[in-house]
């Protein structure tokens, strides 16, 4: 980190001031300069606030959303699997098959 001499000078000052035993004997226009002094310095620099979506944050919440829509999606696919949809799928596809299957399913 870039030290900074003015902030250095300050603390030195005010350390200082805290171990000399004199009383503070300040002028009425004191307070003015200490002011202007710390307008001198400037503002202080400021990191930038985190980004709510960044793309690390994001990911795992797509890769959740995607695992629950293909949990959703196989669940709804294979709730149609019992036997009378399966039956009616196969008479749809071959009707006189699955008759002729039928019958020599029976005789067995």
């Amino acid at each position: 980190m870039k030290p900074n001499k003015t902030v250095d000078r300050i603390e030195r000052a005010l350390w200082n001031a805290g171990r000399s035993s004199a009383p503070f004997a300040g002028s009425a226009d004191w307070q003015d300069g200490v002011m202007a002094a710390i307008r001198r310095i400037g503002p202080l620099e400021a990191k930038s606030p985190v980004r709510l979506y960044e793309p690390a944050v994001v990911w795992p919440w797509a890769a959740a959303v995607a695992a629950c829509l293909a949990i959703v999606i196989a669940g709804y696919a294979l709730s149609g699997m019992n036997t009378d949809a399966v039956m009616a799928g196969l008479f749809w596809d071959d009707p006189a098959g699955l008759t002729v299957n039928n019958m020599i399913l029976a005789e067995m």
